[in-house]
């Protein structure tokens, strides 16, 4: 059983340590501010049946966000399901600033992608944002492509019965406004998805993720060429509900944990307490990540235990 296929029999279903890292960017943003966001991914909200739960989780994230004060909130998808999630939904809104979703293939297990963003009250399913002289990115990756080469919306759990060479893909129409955007970016590049385009041991079902990389790697050599600060210089992504980091051709790709569990082919082995994580983007160009450590339930297994840290870890590097 493929570690995803858990989905398809599942059904509808206090403070720990802060870890971080520096990350020099290569380009530093125009108008010299300081951001900061908060992030989280994976919440999967009633995927097991768990409700309180989740909503705890949240919470967690929600009071330390409204502590930390960033200058927004994101969720890197597979947040929850369209169906009584409102008291979820009122504790994300608890936070008083900007807040910004990325779709995710779960969040889509019952509905359509219009009936999930205006649930959520999403406008637009792929946009960008400038502040404090970066330019943000959201990107979606929820797109099945079928035999005759067209890409449709994800859509009632139309995912789960597609091939792994059909998921994840993002479209034609998606990719020509990448591109343009890019172009046009004024400061260092932020972008969040949901399914990754590095790091990942899924790459059969991750679409044209090559795609998306030679886009990135376009822009950022067009930008090097006409010596402009607009590259892409971090790439936030969830998804496999996994710890880890990469560098890739001068770009910081972080794969972001699960707030909730990890996957394995037996079920979702649940971590103790909620990940999630800040990052700061600092005037001179650096990035400072801190992220969550958490303990799995006493009942995973040490091969779980051993292979899925429960955390999101911080890192130091220098490009």
């Amino acid at each position: 059983m493929n570690r995803r296929d858990v989905f398809r029999v599942a059904g509808l279903a206090g403070a720990t340590a802060i870890s971080g890292g520096q990350f020099t960017l290569s380009a530093a943003p125009a108008d010299g501010k300081t951001v900061k966001f908060g992030v989280i991914s994976d919440l999967h909200h009633q995927q097991f049946g768990e409700k309180q739960v989740e909503i705890d989780r949240l919470k967690a994230f929600i009071d330390a966000s409204v502590a930390a004060k960033p200058d927004f909130i994101i969720q890197c998808g597979d947040f929850c399901v369209r169906q009584k999630s409102e008291p979820l939904l009122a504790e994300w809104k608890r936070f008083a600033g900007p807040r910004h979703h990325v779709l995710g293939n779960h969040d889509m297990d019952h509905g359509s992608k219009a009936a999930f963003m205006e649930y959520w009250g999403m406008e637009r399913r792929y946009y960008s944002f400038d502040l404090g002289g970066y330019h943000f990115v959201i990107i979606d990756r929820n797109g099945l492509k079928k035999d005759d080469g067209t890409v449709v919306d994800y859509d009632r759990g139309n995912w789960y019965r597609s091939p792994a060479s059909a998921k994840s893909h993002t479209d034609a129409e998606q990719l020509a406004w990448l591109k343009k955007d890019l172009a046009e970016a004024a400061g260092p590049v932020i972008v969040f998805m949901h399914q990754p385009v590095f790091l990942t041991d899924e790459a059969p079902e991750m679409g044209n993720w090559r795609e998306i990389l030679t886009v990135f790697d376009t822009a950022n050599h067009k930008a090097a060429t006409a010596k402009r600060p607009g590259r892409v210089a971090a790439v936030f992504m969830g998804h496999d509900h996994d710890d880890r980091y990469g560098l890739r051709n001068g770009v910081h790709y972080f794969l972001l944990n699960s707030a909730s569990y990890a996957y394995t082919s037996k079920g979702a082995n649940f971590y103790r307490d909620s990940l999630f994580a800040f990052v700061t983007l600092g005037a001179d160009g650096t990035l400072t990540l801190a992220g969550k450590d958490s303990a799995h339930k006493e009942s995973t297994s040490d091969e779980v235990k051993a292979r899925i840290p429960p955390r999101i870890t911080g890192h130091a590097v220098r490009v």
